[in-house]
């Protein structure tokens, strides 16, 4: 993996215009224009990322032996609120609000030779600041669930857990096939050519007003509201497998790693808000991070197919369930 160090990016789009204005007069020596592809740029570092079989998320009881067998621990990073992170959070937790997470001054303080972990509430925001850093170089895992995996404190949570929903929704196991194809979206996030700037800006980009995810009431409510206008562009990314044995009515299917192909981003639409869903809502976060991060208007299904069904054979994957998890120990104030 190519790493890094980003503390010159904020002096790198000055300096290219100090250059460009101090070229000579004859115009013939100045050097041809250079045009870079902004979406190429950002959709091949997710491709990348995806590519790697890097994990998507570690489980608590594997964050908590490595602070205990590790000489200095992991590099814990919390995006959460800077007043939830004083409140509690992962012994040496390091914390960045998932929003700001890309920009430079706080990408200089990150590591660039070992592994973060990163976490937030639930699971989803993590996954999100997981999804952006990873794409950038970085060597980022998610904690599974998010602080609710770590303490049972309300407090410290700050939100409630999943549980489970007081309905199922209904499903289809009839696939819907990718028919169409569609022009792709264009990026242009900064005057630079230089594909790092390129990266870092279209991640501050997606990360200033991004709407993460949606709850399955209000989806369900869509689908039933008899408007044909709103519809949203339902995607499972769940395996071809998991997709075959149910799915969300008229939802059709990209497994999450091949998300970013440019193949098969010409299969979806840039004129309709498309919702994403996976097995608990961690892969479905990191496609939904991608498509949006590339220009379309893309929100994740809070939970995943855990919040659309209680059938365990259709779920797959385990939701979130509190006897699954220890009560570990948390700092509190403000820390790092």
């Amino acid at each position: 993996m190519r790493w890094k160090s980003w503390m010159w990016i904020t002096a790198a789009v000055p300096m290219f215009g100090w250059v460009a204005g101090c070229s000579d007069d004859d115009k013939s020596t100045e050097p041809p224009t250079t045009t870079v592809d902004q979406f190429e740029v950002v959709r091949e570092a997710f491709d990348t990322y995806l590519s790697s079989g890097a994990a998507p998320t570690i489980e608590s009881s594997d964050v908590w032996a490595q602070i205990n067998d590790q000489e200095d621990g992991p590099f814990v990073l919390s995006v959460r609120g800077a007043d939830h992170y004083a409140i509690g959070h992962v012994p040496g937790a390091t914390n960045i609000p998932w929003r700001s997470v890309a920009d430079p001054a706080n990408l200089a303080n990150l590591p660039t030779d070992e592994t973060i972990v990163a976490y937030c509430y639930t699971g989803h925001t993590g996954q999100v600041a997981t999804t952006v850093l990873s794409a950038m170089g970085y060597d980022v895992v998610n904690m599974k669930h998010g602080i609710m995996a770590w303490t049972k404190d309300e407090n410290v949570r700050v939100i409630a857990p999943f549980a489970d929903s007081p309905q199922d929704y209904p499903l289809e196991t009839t696939a819907n096939s990718l028919t169409e194809t569609y022009d792709l979206p264009e990026l242009d996030v900064t005057d630079s050519s230089d594909h790092d700037v390129i990266l870092q800006a279209a991640m501050a980009d997606l990360l200033a007003d991004f709407s993460p995810t949606m709850n399955a009431s209000d989806l369900y409510a869509n689908i039933i509201d008899g408007d044909d206008s709103n519809d949203y562009f339902i995607l499972s990314v769940r395996g071809s497998a998991h997709y075959d044995l149910g799915h969300i009515p008229g939802a059709h299917n990209i497994p999450w790693r091949d998300i970013a192909k440019k193949e098969n981003l010409e299969k979806l639409p840039t004129d309709q808000p498309i919702v994403v869903y996976c097995y608990t809502g961690h892969t479905g976060e990191i496609a939904t991070t991608v498509l949006a991060a590339l220009g379309y208007d893309a929100v994740n299904l809070k939970f995943g197919m855990c919040s659309w069904t209680t059938d365990p054979t259709i779920r797959v994957a385990s939701a979130f369930e509190e006897d699954d998890y220890q009560d570990y120990p948390f700092e509190t104030g403000s820390g790092k």
